[in-house]
């Protein structure tokens, strides 16, 4: 038996493949930019951190209230909801935008962001739905330990015997509706125009009569972002280690040395786009090429 997910290896190295070369430097940019808000999510990157002394601390409590503490921390959160309102809501969009480029090997950004925008929106909409879930997932972890910290019988405790398989079924349901949302679900958005819930009811019946299929692609995908992360987390450390180390000398840098500092931080971050381009697209090339295999009504081209 031969899997989709397998078969469309080959597929998406050589539409990726097509599409990146001969190289383009405005194309690369424009994918980076798209790129960077849609597909795969970058690994975390190693942090750095430094103590304040003491009485820098002492000394910037006593300018403040409490009150004014509050509602420094209030607008901080606000203004952190509203960035990340936006970046999700653009994230969203560019899944189309991505898709779009894909099959038309146009990169191009402002355009198909505007006849897409709609879309991106109803598709946020349903992961606020999915994000919900996995909210609640947690919480039925949660609740009975708060239980029995907070009310006392330990009894509580043996809720987790329901909790925690629920949780993990709930959980596990929830990545993989996020999944199969943006890999197969947004492309028939774009091929049809219809919105997510009649997506679904496009797709899932073929799940269904064909979950092998769909169960192998769940774990080729899982390996192919394993790969990726180590990717681009190596990527990542490229640009995280001269800004550490520069983070460590920031106060006795030279005008010199400040500028070897700048040069490293572009090259880093060449260095991550030169990783995260052919990557975020030949994931999305596998997803369509799996997508074109199956007995969906859907073509690459």
């Amino acid at each position: 038996m031969r899997w989709y997910a397998v078969d469309a290896l080959d597929e998406a190295f050589a539409e990726t493949r097509d599409l990146l070369l001969p190289f383009d430097l405005g194309a690369w940019l424009r994918l980076a930019v798209i790129t960077a808000f849609a597909g795969l999510s970058a690994p975390q990157t190693p942090t750095f951190s430094a103590e304040a002394p003491p009485e820098a601390v002492v000394e910037f409590t006593r300018e403040y209230t409490v009150g004014e503490f509050v509602a420094a921390f209030a607008l901080l959160g606000a203004a952190l909801v509203a960035a990340a309102a936006v970046v999700a809501a653009v994230g969203a969009v560019m899944e189309f935008v991505l898709v779009d480029v894909a099959r038309s090997r146009d990169v191009r950004v402002a355009t198909p962001f505007r006849r897409w925008l709609g879309a991106g929106l109803r598709l946020l909409g349903f992961r606020l739905a999915v994000v919900f879930a996995g909210l609640l997932a947690v919480a039925l972890v949660v609740a009975p330990v708060a239980a029995a910290l907070l009310v006392g019988p330990v009894a509580w405790l043996a809720l987790l015997v329901v909790t925690v398989p629920l949780a993990a079924v709930v959980g596990a349901a929830s990545a993989v509706a996020s999944e199969f949302t943006t890999a197969f679900v947004v492309p028939l958005m774009v091929d049809d125009g219809v919105g997510v819930v009649a997506g679904w009811r496009r797709l899932w019946p073929e799940v269904r009569a064909d979950w092998r299929q769909f169960g192998v692609y769940v774990l080729v995908k899982a390996v192919l972002l394993f790969g990726a992360s180590l990717a681009l987390g190596f990527a990542v450390a490229v640009v995280a280690v001269p800004f550490g180390l520069g983070g460590l000398f920031v106060g006795a840098v030279s005008p010199l040395g400040a500028l070897s500092l700048a040069v490293a931080a572009v090259v880093g971050l060449l260095a991550v786009g030169a990783v995260s381009v052919p990557t975020m697209t030949f994931l999305r090339y596998h997803s369509l090429a799996v997508l074109d295999r199956s007995a969906v009504a859907f073509s690459l081209r």
